[in-house]
């Protein structure tokens, strides 16, 4: 069975920098022992609270000190600039070795959203827009390099050819970005797209930009409704809390949960809960029979072989 994991850092993880640091990358090493497909970190941005790292950085680190689970940066698609996400995603992948995957964050809490002006000027159907944007430009940008478009050449100090790097030239409500992107292609060429669907609205508008939707349930009758309306994407998770603080259902032993995944005909779960319940989430992860295939990449590991390259243009 495909398993992921989704960590939280708060609330209760230390603050400090260097306990945090050293509890978050036992945890990962408990995961990929256990077989966990990937695992994704959350801050605190989302939540109003307080954390010591922020995602995609802190996934960064975590790349550097595991050698075959995935690892999922999470990111905001309604604040910051697609262009900016798309770097540093590339540069993630890079340092994962293709092992990549980028949680695409379209809903925020009050304070988050303090902070950006615009927001109190929309709704949730022109936040999902943007978002679908946001992602879309990410994709196009990844691919503005063509295959081939890159090599070194010690005695030039050229390393592209420029004939095969493109402009993208996205324009829309929300953006104008020209492109091309300045960071060579990675390993994967871009980070795995994941995203929660926790309503059919979402599962309309986020199914073309992603490659893995989370279905986030309160009950079994939503969870056979949000499974039809994510259909479209090219693999379905079904979010468990498998503790405390955790998003999704709640579900008894592994047993209950491999028949529900059966009987919604779903291709694995995500099970959720804070940083400090990691050994329980490997454990559980161990008797669902977590495993990966094969391949080197985070989408090889999940058996996606179908990819979307540029987005549809929500435009």
């Amino acid at each position: 069975m495909i398993v992921t994991a989704l960590l939280s850092l708060d609330p209760g993880t230390t603050l400090d920098p260097g306990t945090a640091l050293a509890e978050t990358v036992e945890a990962a090493a408990a995961l990929e022992r256990a077989g966990v497909a990937a695992v994704a970190v959350l801050d605190a941005a989302g939540s109003g609270g307080v954390a010591p790292f922020e995602s995609t950085t802190l996934a960064a680190h975590l790349a550097m000190t595991t050698s075959t689970i995935g690892i999922i940066a999470a990111n905001s698609a309604l604040y910051g600039f697609p262009y900016h996400a798309a770097r540093r995603l590339a540069t993630l992948d890079h340092l994962a070795q293709g092992r990549s995957g980028w949680l695409l964050r379209t809903v925020t809490g009050p304070a988050e959203a303090s902070a950006y002006d615009w927001r109190s000027r929309i709704g949730p159907a022109d936040e999902l827009h943007r978002a679908t944007e946001y992602a879309e430009i990410a994709l196009e940008l990844w691919d503005s390099w063509e295959d081939g478009s890159q090599w070194p050449d010690a005695v030039t100090g050229d390393f592209k050819d420029d004939a095969r790097i493109h402009p993208i030239d996205y324009r829309s409500t929300s953006f104008r970005v020209a492109g091309p992107l300045d960071v060579p292609p990675s390993p994967a060429r871009r980070p795995v797209l994941f995203g929660s669907i926790g309503s059919e609205d979402e599962a309309a508008r986020l199914a073309p930009v992603l490659d893995v939707g989370i279905v986030v349930a309160r009950d079994r009758s939503e969870a056979e409704r949000l499974v039809a309306a994510t259909r479209g994407v090219p693999l379905a998770l079904l979010a468990i809390a498998a503790s405390a603080g955790g998003d999704g259902l709640t579900v008894g032993p592994a047993g209950s949960i491999g028949v529900l995944v059966d009987e919604l005909g779903v291709d694995g779960v995500c099970l959720s809960g804070p940083l400090s319940a990691a050994g329980g989430i490997a454990s559980l992860a161990q008797r669902l029979g977590a495993a990966r295939d094969g391949g080197p990449t985070l989408a090889d590991a999940l058996g996606i072989t179908d990819r979307m390259s540029y987005g549809g243009r929500a435009a």
